[in-house]
């Protein structure tokens, strides 16, 4: 890709735009302070800030009084005026007022792509493409005086010979990254250098060769001047990433990333590495797709941003997040934003967020392609992404026209600074012409990730209609929905097989069964008949065993039906079936007492001894039961199923009675679909969508949708991209289709994790509680099976608990890593102490 002075074009999303391969920005180094953000910036501009008339800002640095701003201008006007100011390239202004510095004018022949503070106080470096500066000679950096703009004499670096797109300060040094092969008439560099940094000597700190063209193959793609094009240091000096058209470094496959340790005597590539850059995208028109890169304050990760256009399994035309802690080949991002074929140029990042810029229409929009797919939440030129996941805070001042987009962001302790091509901020709403001011004065705080913990309370809100129902299993199937208001027929296929039954069995599965002979209760699923779990001959005989207190008097109902064709005729099946030691069932001949293919009920009423047994016993082929339920006798307790009730728990042993919770607003918690409470505010499932109110542990706010995906405000703004009349209007998340099977959610570290009913896997989403953007790609976690039963699952600390839907018990396992770690041991339960945790929705709360 060649350099944005040969005004060579490229077509975006219907947009013809300067394909840049240098985008300035100031990095942060050791020296700077952290900008110590605790909100996210106000969404209204600053006025203290001048028109910039033409051209393109690259790069701003914040020089303490003013700002310097650099890149392909020639003019600019203070605000409220008409005189245009000549400012060729660089230019200053006051940072309290805006005006325009008329002492700071440096004569600089070529554009500037960088800024950043110089080797003594009061002085700034520059670069870029120049060759001279107020008349001397500087080939591509050079050292100005903040207050008058001349040339700092003791400052003379190498002549390179190509462009010198970024430069970052390390201690003593100075490091310089472009499109050069030599510093100094016989100095080899590729790409990179670094230089004393007062006097511009050359040295032997950094000498790293970037070769080879990333998408040129000698044969077709674009084929740009090889090299650097961002750089970024991190805040202790230690680390420095590097990124742009090259393929390998020192002759080792690095394509358009490599990271450098910064030693005391020399920088060395790092034990760092990954392929995901090594796909080429829109290889016709872009040589390299990488556009920014930047560290976050506290140094633990850094986020690349890149061009591309939508290419499918890439990271084309995304915001990814890399820990910097990680090792070794293979590397992966911690999450990845999708724009949907729309460019990133640039990226900032504070404490609360990491702002993007560029040609943005939409993020988080892994399926689109020009158009807004499932998920895509519109962001006009800009956005705030939270650093956990890469989801949009609610953060929204956007930036219309989008023009070719913004191509630098700087943070700094007093908010972010946002250079672009464009005139406004909003649509049409505030003009500000190619430079812009958001302070953060008048910015919000997130919302908070807090989730409350074990001990303390547990809630259940949608307590099901009393029941006396204690187990429903469909033996040999998958779970079968209850109709009447109770629990659901619990899973025991193969692969949810039910705990309370031995080993040796099997299952199988049959056409729906023909009949129902009027021993069947009213309201049975039919669909219980259409599997079965059988005894082969050998082994021991099928038990099962259910634990139901001492002394409680049940019916024990037994679902049975003969489906196997090959035992059809009366006789070809008998078995015996004895509950609690007394034979109840002697040569059972279903097909010669009810007949085949018809589905038939046997009950009997005992007085439990702790358990309740239930074996099966052959007689002629092979003993068989449908499903089993186990009912307690007398009348149910009342109820309506909308109650919400709390009660404490140690997260081990002690349970506290239930405490009811009021519910003013007649809220049907009955259809909620799991629930999760996290910073003072409880989400939760219901009407197939997600909704979001305040709870303080006794009242709930107000409800409302949880619907970030549509804005008033930009919805109805028309792009200029795409097909005619396309808006910024986004399209609602793909898990909102998924709510109404969902069974149980909870939070942490930025994820949204659940369960569906009948689905054995764990399921996890990213999740921002600030403008409830869910993620748009669904992840498993993987090898984790046994949730088909889940009616809730909780996450306090290091556990895992999950609710039992068919018997209503807690169980709980270790939590490690983003997944359980082993198995589920049962600490609660009707069973154990008589506690119920079944509801609709089942939460840690405050």
């Amino acid at each position: 890709m060649t350099h944005p002075s040969a005004q060579v074009r490229r077509t975006l999303a219907g947009l013809t735009a300067v394909a840049l391969t240098a985008v300035g920005l100031s990095v942060a180094t050791a020296a700077h302070a952290a900008p110590d953000h605790a909100t996210v910036v106000s969404a209204v501009p600053s006025a203290a800030s001048p028109d910039i008339v033409d051209g393109t800002v690259f790069a701003i640095h914040d020089a303490g009084a003013k700002i310097i701003a650099a890149g392909s201008f020639t003019k600019v006007q203070n605000r409220n005026s008409d005189v245009d100011i000549t400012r060729n390239y660089v230019l200053a202004f006051d940072k309290a007022t805006g005006t325009v510095d008329t002492a700071f004018a440096p004569a600089v022949d070529g554009e500037v792509y960088d800024v950043a503070a110089g080797p003594t106080a009061g002085t700034v470096y520059l670069a870029g493409k120049f060759n001279t500066v107020n008349g001397v000679t500087r080939r591509k950096v050079a050292v100005v005086d903040v207050a008058t703009g001349a040339t700092v004499t003791s400052f003379t670096g190498p002549a390179f010979n190509g462009l010198v797109n970024d430069v970052a300060v390390a201690g003593n040094r100075l490091l310089v990254g472009g499109i050069f092969t030599t510093a100094g008439n016989a100095n080899p560099r590729g790409g990179l250098a670094s230089l004393n940094a007062s006097t511009g000597a050359l040295d032997g700190y950094l000498t790293t060769a970037l070769t080879e063209n990333h998408n040129w193959d000698g044969v077709s793609g674009a084929k740009a001047g090889v090299g650097a094009e961002k750089l970024a240091v991190s805040p202790d000096g230690t680390q420095l990433v590097v990124i742009g058209n090259f393929r390998k470094a020192d002759g080792v496959l690095h394509d358009q990333i490599v990271r450098f340790d910064l030693g005391a005597a020399s920088a060395t590539v790092a034990d760092w590495n990954t392929s995901r850059y090594t796909p080429r995208c829109s290889y016709w028109t872009f040589d390299t797709y990488m556009r920014d890169v930047a560290f976050a304050p506290d140094g633990s990760y850094f986020v690349v941003v890149t061009t591309g256009a939508a290419h499918g399994g890439t990271l084309c035309d995304t915001a990814t997040r890399w820990e910097a802690a990680a090792t070794g080949d293979g590397q992966e991002p911690t999450w990845a934003n999708f724009s949907g074929g729309d460019t990133f140029l640039s990226v900032g990042i504070s404490e609360q967020a990491v702002y993007v810029g560029g040609h943005l229409r939409w993020v988080n929009n892994s399926f689109g392609s020009d158009a807004a797919q499932a998920g895509a939440i519109g962001r006009a030129s800009i956005a705030a992404l939270d650093p956990r996941n890469g989801l949009p805070l609610s953060w929204n001042p956007g930036r219309h026209p989008r023009g070719y987009g913004v191509a630098e962001l700087l943070v700094t302790p007093q908010g972010l600074w946002l250079g672009s091509d464009q005139s406004w901020i909003g649509n049409f709403q505030y003009r500000r012409e190619r430079i812009a001011f958001f302070p953060l004065t008048g910015g919000k705080a997130p919302h908070p990730t807090t989730t409350a913990g074990l001990p303390g309370t547990v809630y259940q809100a949608g307590v099901p209609v009393p029941t006396n129902v204690l187990y429903r299993v469909n033996a040999g199937g998958p779970v079968v929905a209850a109709s009447d208001n109770g629990p659901d027929w619990s899973a025991d296929d193969g692969g949810n097989p039910s705990p309370y039954h031995n080993t040796g069995s099997s299952v199988a599965g049959f056409a729906p069964v023909g009949s129902l002979d009027g021993t069947v209760p009213a309201g049975t699923p039919a669909a219980l008949y259409s599997d079965e779990r059988y005894d082969g001959a050998g082994g021991p005989e099928m038990e099962w065993d259910f634990p139901v207190p001492a002394g409680t008097e049940v019916e024990v109902r037994l679902y049975l039906a003969n489906r196997y064709d090959g035992t059809a005729a009366p006789g070809s099946r008998v078995f015996d079936v004895t509950l609690d030691g007394t034979l109840v069932l002697d040569n059972l001949d279903l097909s010669g007492s009810v007949g085949h293919n018809v589905g038939a009920m046997r009950s009997y009423t005992i007085v439990s001894d702790g358990t309740v047994d239930i074996d099966f016993g052959h007689v002629v082929e092979n003993p068989l039961v449908n499903a089993i339920e186990i009912v307690k006798t007398g009348p149910p307790p009342g109820g309506t199923g909308d109650e919400v009730q709390a009660r404490s728990y140690d997260g081990a042993g002690a349970v506290g009675a239930a405490t009811t919770v009021a519910n003013p607003d007649a809220t049907a918690w009955s259809t909620a679909k799991g629930a999760f409470w996290v910073g003072g505010t409880l989400f939760y499932g219901m009407n197939g969508a997600l909704w979001r109110r305040t709870f303080d542990g006794s009242a709930f706010g107000a409800p409302s949708l949880v619907d970030p995906y549509h804005d008033a405000y930009w919805d109805t703004v028309v792009t200029d991209s795409g097909p005619q009349g396309q808006t910024y209007v986004g399209s609602t998340v793909n898990f909102y289709p998924e709510i109404p099977n969902v069974t149980g959610m909870f939070y942490t570290a930025g994820r949204l994790y659940y369960t569906l009913s009948g689905q054995g896997g764990l399921f996890w989403r990213w999740f921002t509680p600030d403008s409830g953007a869910v993620g748009a790609e669904r992840f498993t976690v993987a090898g984790v099976t046994g949730f088909a039963d889940s009616g809730g699952i909780l996450l306090a600390g290091g556990t895992l608990y999950r609710v039992s839907r068919s018997t209503g018990a807690l169980a709980s396992t270790a939590w490690a890593g983003g997944a359980p770690t082993g198995a589920f041991t049962t600490v609660s339960g009707p069973a154990v102490d008589g506690v119920d945790w079944r509801a609709k929705a089942v939460f840690v709360g405050p």
